[in-house]
């Protein structure tokens, strides 16, 4: 089971902070990669690969998650911050919601 984490889709066309914070996270395992970038009049569109739903409604329907499963998710959790953090970005607004699954197994 594998996790990424799910940053914004829409943004207003001053995001080159964000873009350059993203493009920092470039080739991280857990960071799901930008596909492409639409420009519009007024807002930046960001594509990202297809998910397979998130964490929150995974843990929502499994009700209660085995240790061993709990853990492993935790890590990468733990490290994709970890990761932002030593890479000067700051997650806000952190939540199950924003990890998304990869692939269709989860």
């Amino acid at each position: 089971m594998s996790l990424t984490f799910r940053l914004i889709a829409v943004v207003s066309r001053d995001c080159s902070s964000l873009l350059q914070a993203h493009y920092r996270l470039d080739g991280h395992p857990h960071v799901n990669p930008i596909h492409e970038v639409l420009v519009g009049d007024k807002r930046v569109y960001l594509i990202f690969p297809r998910s397979h739903s998130d964490l929150h409604s995974y843990v929502r329907a499994r009700k209660r998650l085995r240790e061993h499963e709990a853990r492993r998710l935790f890590r990468q959790m733990a490290e994709t911050v970890a990761a932002c953090h030593e890479q000067g970005i700051v997650l806000r607004d952190l939540k199950l919601r924003k990890f998304v699954f990869a692939d269709p197994q989860r």
